[in-house]
């Protein structure tokens, strides 16, 4: 007889940890940088992306597992299908995947022969891809867009009356908080080789910045400072893919030499935000003298268009080699309607995958994945009229767990590193040396398909 078979172990055992990772999503960041704009911008990147120099705007799936999400293109959505024969005659399997990964970030500031370290650790991503058919696919996920943290102290004589004096006050910057993106995505095959696809987002989150002046003098009052701007809004993003095929040979497919186009872009977007701000003149004994509170105020913050594009060439199953470019105009940003003196940014990516052998093994060590790349980003942070460049190299590996075989529920442990510098300590910026550790697994499971039993 004829029986509709469904993976609903696996169908309710993902959506659970889909939806632990959405509520305990966070992130965090120390970086004084990250006082500027609407925090330090955080790429959009899964373990694959991360460990190949940040890059796959025109990499997609191939014929064979593991799969994996690409967070950079979502045109990439469309690639869940595996082309075997199967006794439901449907040429195929629906492969899902899903993907969560954590992420360390090691920092040491240094500026003027001083310096400082820190240490955070936070949920990077959670996705899942879901082809619906072999020619459309849907997506979703939850990413950071930007974190802010920061505790900078400085020291500044005042003045009285335009009298110089000799009174040193302390003043002490804070700033917290971040935005993350709540992502659900489509992408379709109109033809062969093409597929487009679009991601609907929404972003939310909080921004909040104190600014503390104190006295020496105990019988002075200090004046706390405080600004939160909580962000609720819509965005959405849209990518194409192209794969020409150089080279292909049907019996030996290891042979096969393809290449891969893809564009992506994130139209200009005006973010709706609440503004709150506190200020509090205190006495030292905690003796309130003076309040002022302006809550409510609705603004827009304006985030500009950003474009990208890359070309991934493939040599069968096996060699992978990824190219992306990205640009954004800062200089079109804005912030409850007032400017800010950003510049453009830009950032160049390559990557390099390499699976020995990703069908039939003869050894573990052939199914295992090997990944390097390299990232320059010129930031858009123009301070003192100092470019502010971020390098890095990257690599990972990506270690099979299971069989090979697609009917056995593939799944991967990926760990990737990343090792870089952004910035410099002249002109009295800081430079910011960091070592990024990311872990993460993938676990792909068939689902909708029917199959036969007799």
């Amino acid at each position: 007889m004829n029986k509709a078979f469904y993976s609903s172990p696996a169908f309710i055992f993902i959506l659970s940890l889909f939806s632990a990772g959405v509520a305990s999503a966070q992130t965090s960041d120390i970086s004084p940088y990250s006082r500027y704009g609407i925090g330090d911008l955080q790429a959009q990147n899964s373990v694959l992306n991360f460990s190949m120099g940040g890059t796959g705007i025109a990499y997609h799936n191939d014929a064979s597992t593991p799969f994996f999400v690409n967070l950079k293109n979502p045109a990439s959505y469309a690639y869940g299908f595996v082309p075997i024969e199967d006794s439901a005659g449907t040429g195929g399997l629906k492969m899902a995947a899903f993907e969560a990964g954590l992420q360390d970030n090691i920092l040491n500031l240094s500026s003027q022969g001083q310096s400082a370290s820190s240490n955070n650790a936070y949920l990077a991503y959670v996705a899942l891809n879901i082809p619906i058919s072999r020619h459309f696919g849907i997506a979703m996920g939850l990413t950071p867009v930007s974190t802010e943290g920061y505790n900078i102290t400085t020291n500044s004589a005042v003045d009285s009356d335009g009298v110089p004096s000799k009174t040193i006050v302390q003043n002490n910057y804070q700033g917290t908080g971040g935005i993350s993106k709540v992502f659900l995505g489509a992408a379709y095959a109109p033809c062969k080789n093409l597929s487009i696809g679009a991601n609907v987002s929404y972003l939310f989150g909080n921004l909040t910045n104190t600014e503390d002046i104190i006295f020496p003098d105990p019988n002075a009052f200090y004046t706390l400072k405080a600004e939160n701007v909580g962000i609720h809004s819509f965005s959405s993003d849209f990518g194409v893919m192209y794969t020409l095929y150089l080279v292909k040979n049907l019996e030996h497919p290891e042979k096969n030499w393809s290449v891969t186009f893809g564009a992506t872009i994130a139209p200009s977007v005006n973010l709706t935000a609440n503004y709150n701000i506190l200020t509090v003149s205190q006495s030292y004994s905690g003796i309130n003298m003076d309040t002022l509170q302006d809550s409510g105020a609705v603004g827009k913050i304006r985030i500009p268009m950003m474009w990208g594009a890359g070309i991934t060439i493939k040599k069968g199953d096996s060699w992978t080699f990824s190219f992306d470019h990205t640009v954004q105009n800062w200089s079109q940003f804005s912030y409850f309607g007032q400017t800010e003196n950003l510049s453009s940014s830009y950032t160049y990516g390559v990557g390099i995958q390499y699976v020995p052998k990703k069908d039939f093994p003869k050894t573990y060590a052939q199914r295992v994945h090997y990944r390097i790349g390299y990232s320059y980003s010129l930031n858009y942070l123009d301070l003192y009229n100092t470019p502010l460049i971020d390098r890095s190299f990257s690599a990972g590996i990506g270690l099979p767990i299971g069989f090979s075989n697609a009917y056995e529920h593939p799944a991967v442990i990926n760990i990737a590193v990343k090792v870089g510098s952004m910035g410099t300590s002249t002109n009295n910026l800081l430079l910011e040396n960091y070592v990024q550790l990311m872990f993460g697994f993938t676990f792909d499971d068939h689902w909708f398909d029917k199959r036969k039993f007799n």
